[in-house]
């Protein structure tokens, strides 16, 4: 059953997964300033409040600024492609907020995503549409080889061209493609205004074009980023979400993808809950089984030892290290192997028990059983002189005391036929 359920699990998740569109949370580029905050300056609480603001403009209008004013004080961009979907925007700048702190105490970091954008710095930078220091491309790896370099030089060209164009005369955002073989995507930062978009892209397009014959290449500027690839990686105008500035209201295509991602995530709860279920039953059964076979390793220990007064204190627990009477243990240790005794006659009482256990001198003289379970008797060690003298005054039964009184029977007969001995020969040497 628990197999199952769990088989159920990743399939959903799989088809989940593969119905919900891509946030494109790779980072194309992460900068760190050199500026750090003096000393004695609370820095990560300005950075904390900054972000929260950031936040709610993003939740609400796919972009936002936000400024604190501290000891240092904080400017803040934040800003999702204009193709993401709601759900989308937010998880990219989830991301983008995960790994900007990575930057932190610098006074100003840059985090491009290929969904969205992050920018803090101490200064007020919203209007600025490049920056000589910061202004990077970052061309791929792989080569493109199946076309001619310069028609697919020229066909990035175009897609790169179109998209600019596009942007230009569409609110900072735009998309081209050139024979299905080069796509190309153009935003700028809704902060530089139409002329500094202009000049931004302008400035990127010449950077990009440099990029092949690779097959993909961004253009990451202060005011703009812009990247192809052969791959087509953005999303149809008609797909995205349409998000107002002013933030009232939501698409009814909006309310119908929250109501399935909605539904598809409780069902997936549910799952997940029946799943961990399963699992921690099994978890409960295989430690269960773990503990038989360390109570079946721990008698293995008991009947491996000669019972031995030094030997009983090696099966206690050793995560307990030293720290516990030794003595002790073994004596109560061996109190309980004589309750195991094979033979019925050789158990002592409840009583005889009681007694061992609280009276310090009874519990000092215990004896060694006589016949302990999984051991050949033959291995255990004699009774102790102190537990003879003990056996002569103990008020204990006869069923503790008969061992004892046979030993000191055959001791004192041994004894008598010794005198005997030595008197014949005492008596054939007078004669």
């Amino acid at each position: 059953m628990c197999t199952k359920i769990l088989t159920w699990v990743f399939f959903l998740l799989s088809i989940f997964s593969s119905a919900v569109s891509d946030p494109r949370t790779t980072q194309a580029s992460l900068y760190c300033g050199s500026r750090k905050p003096g000393q004695n300056q609370s820095f990560i609480p300005t950075f904390v409040k900054e972000m929260e603001g950031l936040s709610q403009q993003i939740s609400t209008h796919h972009w936002g600024t936000q400024f604190v004013n501290s000891t240092t004080p904080m400017y803040g961009l934040a800003q999702c492609f204009n193709d993401l979907s709601h759900t989308d925007c937010l998880l990219c700048y989830a991301a983008s907020r995960t790994k900007i702190p990575s930057c932190l105490p610098s006074l100003a970091a840059t985090i491009f995503l290929d969904g969205c954008f992050l920018r803090y710095d101490s200064y007020r930078f919203y209007r600025q549409s490049t920056d000589p220091s910061r202004d990077t491309v970052v061309c791929g790896q792989s080569k493109q080889e199946k076309i001619e370099k310069e028609e697919f030089g020229r066909n990035v060209g175009f897609a790169i061209g179109n998209a600019t164009a596009a942007a230009a005369g569409n609110g900072g955002f735009g998309v081209a493609e050139v024979k299905g073989s080069v796509f190309a995507l153009a935003q700028c930062w809704k902060t530089v205004g139409s002329a500094g978009c202009q000049s931004c892209l302008e400035k990127g397009r010449k950077a990009a074009m440099g990029c092949a014959p690779s097959k993909e290449g961004r253009a990451l500027n202060a005011g703009c980023y812009l990247r192809y690839s052969t791959e087509k990686f953005y999303n149809d105008a008609g797909g995205a979400e349409q998000v107002a500035d002013h933030g009232h209201g939501l698409s009814v295509s909006r309310g119908i993808i929250i109501a399935v991602i909605l539904a598809a995530a409780a069902f997936l709860l549910l799952s997940l809950s029946a799943a961990y279920a399963c699992y921690a039953k099994l978890a409960r059964i295989k430690q269960e089984r773990s503990n038989v076979g360390l109570a079946a390793t721990s008698i293995n220990k008991y009947s491996s030892l000669k019972f031995r007064s030094n030997d009983l204190a090696k099966v206690v627990d050793p995560c307990l290290g030293e720290d516990f009477p030794a003595g002790d243990a073994s004596n109560v240790l061996r109190i309980g192997l004589l309750c195991t005794q094979a033979s019925v006659a050789l158990r002592p009482s409840m009583a005889e028990v009681v007694e061992m256990l609280t009276d310090r001198e009874i519990m000092a003289a215990v004896p060694s059983p006589k016949q302990p379970p999984f051991l050949n008797s033959t291995t255990i060690e004699p009774v102790s002189t102190r537990f003879r003298s003990y056996s002569a005054t103990s008020s204990m039964s006869n069923a503790l005391t008969k061992p004892e009184a046979s030993y000191t029977s055959t001791e004192s007969s041994g004894t008598r036929s010794s005198d005997g001995n030595s008197r014949t020969q005492e008596l054939s040497q007078k004669k």
